[in-house]
């Protein structure tokens, strides 16, 4: 058989990739959007204004990135939902799933925090309604994960993967999320359902994330290391610490609105909690950084979507280091921040150039006229 036309590649190639969409591919909305929080951050902190400008790209860029992939994601939904199902229900992939509702968030994160800054276009209602939809989704996604993982018969610890720490961390995102809208609110009853809503969030991530996190390191110390293929995930264990840090300062702040008598201890609280977590999150990126290196020099650790997962957890320590600066001008984490992000831009180009290089439309060409040839 002759090398496919080019309309015959296009379309075979197009209907492929929906009905194989890997929703890893959220990764990449994380990502962009950690780095445009980041990037404001070290702007206020460090008074680079030419980052305005990074941050306003990113945003855009990463709305358009969502838009997208929230399109082909729903393709598979409708067209594919038996495979859909089956992923829902497969141990080792269904967590990723919960990927898409915390892009959703991130993009309603963006739009909340850096709106007011970059004076983007309808802000407060684009941010407003992304979180809505995210909060309905993650609350589904998030309860059929944990049904299907507790009704299924064939269970066994080494399915375990970095991707369960996927739900939890998509939870404690909609809180972050949520607690930044609640200003947005001119009903004192409304504001108040919203920051009871994320405080709910906030539980149930963190229950869940013990949980997994528990369940995850009982495999890799006494079972078998994570396979390379899946070895990025296990950046996600970042997130939850650096999430909390964040959450805590956003609670006190939300919460001394309706009960004000909190707000000097609950802030308290935050200023002695949150530099423990953040110290956590360090700690483990300088180890995880180790256990990467190992991988690469002594396993193997071959390119896979899976190494955007080394994006957003890493911008998730740089931000919560940042944020603490800003909130407590201490500036001792406003240069372990900035190192962080320097750590971040530089594996954020490695990667990006990589996913470019292994997807470039060539080499996909060559591929299938290969198989078909």
């Amino acid at each position: 058989m002759g090398a496919y036309t080019k309309r015959q590649w296009t379309e075979e190639l197009k209907f492929s990739f929906i009905k194989t969409f890997n929703p890893i591919w959220f990764a990449t909305v994380l990502g962009f959007g950690g780095i445009a929080l980041a990037s404001e951050l070290v702007r206020t902190l460090f008074n680079i204004q030419w980052l305005n400008f990074i941050s306003f790209f990113l945003v855009y860029s990463n709305l358009i990135l969502f838009i997208f992939l929230f399109l082909v994601w729903t393709l598979k939904v409708v067209f594919h939902l038996n495979s859909f199902i089956a992923e829902l229900k497969h141990p080792v992939i269904a967590g990723f799933h919960s990927l898409m509702p915390a892009a959703i968030i991130m993009v309603s994160i963006n739009f909340s925090k850096l709106g007011p800054i970059l004076s983007l276009w309808n802000y407060q209602g684009t941010s407003i309604l992304l979180w809505m939809l995210g909060a309905v989704i993650e609350f589904m996604l998030l309860t059929l994960t944990i049904y299907y993982l507790i009704v299924n018969e064939e269970m066994h610890i080494n399915f375990v993967n970095g991707g369960w720490l996927v739900p939890p961390v998509a939870a404690l995102l909609t809180t972050i999320a949520g607690l930044n809208l609640v200003k947005y609110f001119s009903t004192n009853l409304l504001g108040e359902c919203i920051l009871w809503i994320n405080s709910f969030f906030f539980g149930v991530g963190f229950f869940i994330f013990v949980i997994m996190a528990t369940a995850l390191f009982d495999k890799i110390f006494f079972l078998e290391k994570l396979d390379p293929k899946v070895f990025p995930s296990l950046w996600i264990i970042l997130v939850p610490f650096s999430l909390t840090a964040l959450s805590l300062s956003l609670f006190a702040d939300q919460i001394s609105a309706y009960l004000p008598n909190l707000k000097n201890a609950l802030m308290g609280i935050a200023s002695l909690i949150n530099p423990m977590l953040i110290g956590v999150s360090i700690w483990l990126l300088i180890t995880l950084i180790v256990l990467t290196y190992h991988y690469l020099r002594n396993i193997k650790l071959p390119y896979g979507v899976g190494w955007w997962a080394f994006i957003f957890p890493t911008a998730s320590v740089a931000i919560a280091s940042l944020n603490q600066a800003v909130l407590f001008e201490q500036r001792f984490f406003a240069y372990c921040g900035i190192v962080i992000y320097i750590f971040l831009i530089t594996i954020f180009i490695i990667v990006l150039l990589r996913t470019i290089r292994h997807f470039l439309p060539f080499k996909q060409t060559k591929k299938i006229n290969d198989e078909n040839g």
